[in-house]
């Protein structure tokens, strides 16, 4: 079996010397100058696409109790469900989730397969500690030539908002929107679909408990499904698959974006799992196709989605690397912090799928440790907040509180003036900004401006071209940013 993708193992500091650790992520200029660099960051780059078509990411979505986290623990772990809560409970983060029966969190499971295409599962299925997590992630990994890593979002209305966060900041190349066979295609599956076609995200169906569903309902909501699939809204192709001869026309047709898999599976008897694993495992990464990332010879760009201490280690950040190449040793800086400050920081460790690593590439999530280079300014939770980045120097990063957008409403129930007010997501910002300009008077459904936002409460790292989603109640539109207002540090403040 091979190494997984952490094979990709670059020289380390210790190889290369100190100067090397602090100047590896060549500036612009630097990666522009010469023909034998230009050729090395070419192979580089190469090779990063080669490894990243062995890790696929897909998000799975759907209405609250549809049995995503079931699904997402029976594939994982190779076990079937008990029809109590056993499987999920084994991907819950937290006591009160599997309390409850609600994922209120966003947590990853990795599914990985061998050289042959065998499933790899946990050398000790029983525990589910943290440490057991661990090993079994190493394990995996190890022993894996390919991986699948599920996101498993939330399914309530009331954390709609975590959900958001994952689908637009950890940047999944597929989404597995699972659908209950008794209870049929609900509202929140429909808010989930609306934001999955808006970030162009390919999608499947999957719909779960066909063994408990009655016939009749079960034949109702499987045509319901294939409708919604046909509308003028979806304009997809349904392709229910019923057999490995199935899965390359589905597969294809998803990359291509003209046809929408629907598989039909329980988590208890384990009907469809095999099929659905094969398919998951054919799937391609979209990695260069999505757009988000840039190739590892460029700056570092790492978007910070989680924070926690680790004893022993101290400080550690988890996030998505956007951009560049991150080794030990390496310097960067982090921020904007509460007071729109960048500071230097040095990356001590990296963890790549619970895995040390000697370097971790764009379009990798991984854990960092750090440490913060400025004297008697250690790092703290409480220094963090939504938004941070960690970006290399080469890159002047600024603060910014305005910004232009182009966009267009999804749908609004009113209108929408200046000084309206809506959550922007951009990436792993999440915050409230106001209207201050548009392009027209009025904006209702379907309408496109152009539109002046201010950030309400921080200024936010922001790069042009990034794409946005902006909400408000059921109010949604979708956008991209084409220009920075204010970066210049005398225009930081709140209020204009």
């Amino acid at each position: 079996a091979g190494e997984g993708p952490p094979a990709s193992a670059p020289r380390s500091p210790a190889e290369g010397g100190a100067h090397d650790a602090e100047d590896s992520t060549p500036t612009p200029s630097e990666a522009e100058g010469g023909a034998e660099d230009g050729h090395e960051a070419r192979d580089s780059d190469d090779a990063w696409i080669e490894e990243s078509i062995k890790d696929v990411k897909v998000a799975t979505i759907g209405n609250v109790d549809s049995g995503k986290s079931t699904l997402v623990g029976v594939l994982t772990k190779g076990l079937l469900d008990d029809g109590r809560g056993l499987a999920r409970s084994r991907v819950f983060n937290f006591t009160h989730e599997a309390q409850n029966g609600r994922t209120s969190s966003i947590a990853q499971e990795i599914m990985g397969f061998g050289g042959g295409g065998e499933l790899i599962t946990a050398d000790r299925p029983g525990a589910v500690t943290a440490a057991s997590r661990n090993a079994t992630w190493q394990h995996i990994v190890s022993q894996s030539s390919r991986l699948v890593t599920f996101i498993d979002l939330c399914g309530h209305e009331k954390y709609l908002k975590t959900t958001i966060f994952g689908l637009v900041g950890l940047c999944p190349d597929y989404a597995m929107i699972i659908v209950n066979a008794n209870a049929g295609f609900q509202r929140m599956s429909r808010e989930h679909l609306g934001i999955a076609l808006a970030l162009h995200i390919p999608f499947m169906f999957v719909v779960t408990k066909i063994d408990i569903a009655p016939a009749n309902v079960y034949e109702d909501n499987m045509a319901m499904l294939q409708s919604i699939v046909k509308s003028k809204a979806v304009r997809r192709q349904p392709v229910l698959v019923g057999g490995e001869g199935d899965l390359e026309a589905a597969s294809e047709g998803l990359t291509a974006d003209r046809a929408c898999p629907i598989f039909r599976v329980s988590s208890v008897s384990g009907e469809g799992l095999p099929l659905l694993r094969a398919f998951l495992r054919r799937l391609p990464s979209r990695l260069r196709e999505s757009g988000l990332f840039r190739p590892p010879s460029l700056p570092v760009e790492f978007h910070i989605d989680g924070v926690f201490t680790v004893n022993g280690v101290g400080l550690v950040v988890a996030g998505l690397l956007r951009s560049g190449t991150v080794r030990p040793n390496q310097q960067l800086l982090l921020g904007p912090d509460k007071s729109s400050q960048f500071k230097p920081v040095l990356v001590k460790t990296i963890h790549y799928k619970r895995v040390p690593t000697e370097a971790a590439e764009s379009g990798q999530h991984c854990g960092l440790a750090l440490r913060s280079l400025v004297k008697k300014d250690a790092l703290k939770k409480s220094s963090f907040r939504k938004g941070m980045v960690l970006v290399d120097a080469a890159l002047h990063p600024r603060t910014t509180w305005e910004f232009r957008a182009e966009v267009v409403v999804l749908h609004h129930a009113t209108t929408i003036r200046e000084r309206y007010q809506a959550m922007i997501h951009c990436g792993i910002i999440r915050q409230c900004a106001a209207v201050k300009h548009m392009s027209c008077e009025l904006l209702r459904t379907g309408d496109k401006a152009v539109v002046t936002f201010r950030f309400m409460y921080h200024g936010e790292y922001l790069r042009p071209g990034s794409p946005l989603l902006f909400r408000e109640g059921r109010t949604k539109g979708l956008g991209r940013v084409v220009d920075l207002l204010d970066e210049a540090p005398e225009c930081q403040g709140p209020r204009g």
